[in-house]
């Protein structure tokens, strides 16, 4: 079982996966997150950081035994366990081609929502319009995928 420490800001919706997959199977994950132990920005541009994870980018996980990984859907892969993963290579695929289809179909069109009330960036109309009309053929190509 994965056990070490995950390098991320606080309320990385990113480092949430690592953190749900380490919740569901047992694994041990410290947390550093916020100043004195690590400051976004700083620590992840640090040469000691960057000897480790040489992308410089968060979530980043060190594990006990001294193996890194960063990218969060490979740190949630490493901390997770066979249930989560696939016990056959049938099933781990299909993890996969789900993980991979949130990743380039489902977070865009909800970024291009959630992210203007966060400030983040500017409500488009067109471009949210358009977005919806997305999402129903993912919800339609979802539901034939049963």
């Amino acid at each position: 079982m994965a056990a070490g420490t995950l390098y991320t800001y606080p309320e990385n919706w990113r480092a949430f996966k690592a953190l749900i997959a380490a919740q569901y199977s047992g694994a041990q994950v410290r947390v550093l997150s916020a100043p004195p132990h690590f400051h976004f920005g700083q620590t992840n541009r640090t040469p000691e950081f960057l000897r480790k994870f040489p992308a410089g980018k968060v979530p980043a996980f060190e594990g006990d035994d001294g193996f890194c990984v960063f990218e969060s859907n490979a740190i949630a892969h490493y901390v997770s366990n066979e249930d989560l993963r696939g016990s056959t290579p049938e099933a781990a695929a299909q993890v996969v081609q789900w993980v991979s289809f949130a990743d380039s179909d489902i977070v865009p069109p909800a970024s291009t929502w959630v992210f203007p009330t966060l400030g983040i960036m500017h409500h488009n109309k067109q471009v949210c319009f358009g977005t919806w009309q997305r999402w129903g053929q993912l919800l339609y190509w979802r539901e034939r995928c049963q």
